[in-house]
């Protein structure tokens, strides 16, 4: 990635900004959150939806967390069901 992209995702920025989190919880939080984004990307394809309202911009803001957070995706996007 060679420019920074901002994280403005609400949930995705409470809980890297949560202080009392230690950095294994905020990843816990944030993988809990990747599950739940790709859940409902999933059932928006599955279903008649055909706009766009945010779901790959929070799938990507989550992402970015976990990355800045030096966890390592590639397994895990592996084992994602695909769309």
């Amino acid at each position: 990635m060679n420019k920074k992209e901002n994280i403005t995702y609400p949930a995705v920025q409470n809980i890297l900004d949560d202080g009392s989190l230690k950095k294994e919880d905020k990843i816990v939080l944030l993988k809990q959150l990747l599950a739940d984004e790709r859940a409902a990307q999933r059932a928006a394809t599955e279903s008649n939806m055909v706009e766009d309202d945010g779901l790959n911009a929070r799938l990507r803001h989550v992402t970015l967390a976990l990355e800045a957070l030096d966890v390592d995706l590639s397994e895990e996007e592996d084992d994602a069901a695909t769309l």
